[in-house]
């Protein structure tokens, strides 16, 4: 018998599914059923490792909306001897979109257009699909722009036992942009925002039985009307996680300039009644916290939070409100559970994509987060934060304020890294920047640190020597920064000295770079690109550390080894569809990919590019004529 066959003996099917645990790719998963007969036992297994991921049914583009219809025909079929395939699916992502062409007519509120008719057509067999999905666990309702759940879709997923999470968009689709202003706080919103999902039907019967509700594009009339289910909202004793994007719509802009998204500093956000969120994600604009109070946070008690993320966004698309307040007014005390922090400050900067820098490029510094190293995190040498094991930030969240380059002009306000600031430590009473207290407050959060994403900018192997100075070797499992690529030559290899210090960690098993070398990507080339010297890179600090499993470079892109096989070295994103949910949520930060006009880079690393799902769905609609047929 050949060795090959004894390979084929000895996976059965219990070593198959463990094997299929780690693979959450669709398309390897279909390339893998291709190849096996539907009698092969292995077949089976397969089939249910993708019963597990994702389903998705899409009408945005012609491919992905004629492979839906035939999917919605294939999940449906039944007869005497089977039940439908439509009781198999786990996740249901469901994207009833379409980008139509608009026409405002002036003075008009809503604008005039219909919907195509596939989109239509996959909006009414909802109706037939939902009272099968038996075994839905989780459902994520895209909308925007689109056509909304109905109440008549409601209905049939009251009965659904099992469905725990649910996501969706609030606003179907974007205010017109051509706002007047001089207008009373408030009256902007309600006279310009698009029309909203009709929430009251799915919030008063399925809501309560929720362990996770994520609401996307929350406008300012639709959060009104949220604000007024407080009372509702305690019976929510089974939510946990709660995720919402309040970016949507001008809010109570009082109009002249330009129009500001997001709730301005002074609006007063109330408790919102949920008893239980033990994980917030919040998506706001930067100006709604730069109110010297605690804004939005006012939404949740702090006290039960194990999970915090922040991902803030620009109000105003070129510029950034630099001075965010919020952590001056949050209490440490307050947060006895929370076990991970993230800040995300989404800022336009392209010279980082470029050796040499072109003439208008964006390059905008990142915000400054008062109060947050001091006291905040700083509060951990007193005994509060006791469970934070976590801190993923990023651009410039941990410099000291008075020092972050919130200016361009360098002779106002020079950019300093971290070894810089540690050299200009005071010799004299006459100093203005005693940062003895800054890097005291860094120490005490680092040393309990397990996972780190830090936020000093692009550094050098001259800053990771005392960053990494201040964590406990003991306990450090991931660390995350931004590389000085421009410090050193373009085809100069990374710094042997940043490699020694990652080795001295021999619990490290997760490194991630946040940017790519510099024309790595390129716009008007194909994305991503892998080069050659990016995996001379991922090697090298493969080969820095035993410990080492995974390494990314960029938004989900992440090369993956085990410890028993340390040459084999395995790309397992690609980051072509980034934040990867295949991948540790560690990886879903810094330079996302994007298909742009020649000579234009990308700015914007906060919105993703809208996945192409054709493809993907016809080859579930193949798999599934294969298996009744």
């Amino acid at each position: 018998m050949s060795a090959t066959s004894n390979v084929h003996v000895q996976v059965n099917e219990d070593i198959f599914s463990c094997v299929l645990e780690h693979i959450s790719d669709a398309r390897t998963l279909h390339a893998l059923l291709a190849a096996l007969p539907k009698s092969h036992p292995l077949f089976h297994v397969g089939l249910t490792r993708l019963w597990q991921l994702p389903i998705h049914l899409d009408s945005y583009d012609a491919q992905a909306s004629a492979a839906s219809q035939k999917v919605l025909d294939y999940l449906l079929d039944a007869d005497v001897d089977r039940l439908p395939l439509a009781e198999s699916v786990r996740h249901l992502v469901v994207a009833v979109e379409h980008e139509p062409r608009i026409f405002y007519q002036r003075r008009r509120i809503q604008p005039v257009f219909t919907w195509p008719e596939d989109l239509v057509a996959l909006h009414a067999r909802l109706l037939d699909l939902f009272p099968r999905l038996v075994n839905l666990e989780s459902l994520d309702y895209h909308s925007f722009p689109g056509a909304d759940m109905k109440s008549e879709h409601v209905e049939p997923l009251r009965h659904l036992r099992k469905l725990q999470s649910f996501g969706v968009d609030c606003a179907l689709r974007s205010r017109d942009y051509e706002i007047p202003a001089g207008m009373a706080p408030g009256d902007l919103s309600r006279q310009f925002d698009a029309e909203n999902w009709e929430m009251e039907p799915f919030l008063s019967t399925i809501g309560p039985a929720m362990t996770s509700l994520e609401f996307r594009h929350v406008n300012h009339t639709f959060f009104a009307a949220l604000a007024r289910q407080t009372d509702l909202f305690t019976s929510y004793e089974a939510l946990e996680h709660l995720k919402i994007d309040i970016t949507e719509g001008v809010w109570d802009w009082q109009g002249g300039g330009s129009p500001a998204m997001g709730a301005s500093p002074e609006f007063t956000f109330p408790f919102l009644g949920f008893p239980s969120i033990k994980r917030f994600d919040l998506v706001v604009c930067d100006q709604t916290l730069s109110g010297f109070h605690k804004g939005p946070m006012n939404m949740v008690h702090s006290h039960l939070l194990t999970d915090l993320s922040l991902d803030v966004r620009h109000s105003i698309f070129w510029m950034a409100f630099k001075w965010i307040h919020l952590f001056e007014h949050l209490s440490p005390s307050d947060f006895p559970a929370l076990s991970r922090l993230e800040i995300k400050d989404n800022t336009r900067n392209t010279t980082r994509y470029r050796w040499e820098s072109k003439q208008g490029e964006w390059a905008r510094p990142g915000r400054a987060y008062l109060g947050l190293v001091s006291p905040f995190l700083g509060s951990i040498g007193s005994g509060f934060l006791p469970k934070l094991s976590t801190l993923w930030v990023d651009e410039k969240s941990l410099l000291p304020p008075a020092l972050i380059p919130l200016s361009e002009m360098e002779s106002i306000l020079p950019g300093w890294s971290v070894h810089q600031l540690l050299d200009r430590a005071p010799t004299s009473s006459d100093e203005p920047l005693d940062l003895g207290p800054w890097w005291e407050a860094l120490g005490a959060a680092f040393e309990q640190l397990e996972s780190l994403r830090v936020g000093f900018g692009a550094i050098t192997h001259l800053d990771a020597e005392p960053i990494l100075g201040l964590c406990d070797p003991t306990k450090l499992t991931q660390f995350g920064f931004e590389w000085d690529w421009k410090n050193y030559g373009r085809d100069e290899p990374l710094s042997p000295v940043l490699l020694e210090h990652l080795a001295r960690f021999l619990k490290l098993t997760d490194v991630h770079i946040l940017f790519p070398r510099p024309e790595t990507h390129l716009p008007g080339i194909p994305d991503p690109v892998v080069s050659a010297r990016t995996v001379d890179d991922v090697k090298s600090i493969f080969n820095c550390n035993g410990s080492i499993c995974r390494v990314g470079i960029g938004n989900s892109v992440v090369w993956e080894r085990h410890p028993s096989e340390p040459s084999a070295i395995l790309l397992v994103s690609d980051g072509s569809v980034a934040p990867n949910p295949a991948v540790s949520k560690f990886y879903h930060a810094g330079f996302m990919p994007k298909p742009l006009k020649p000579d234009i880079d990308n700015s914007d690393n906060a919105i993703p590019l809208r996945p192409a799902r054709g493809k993907e769905i016809e080859q579930l609609r193949d798999l599934l004529h294969r298996i009744l047929t």
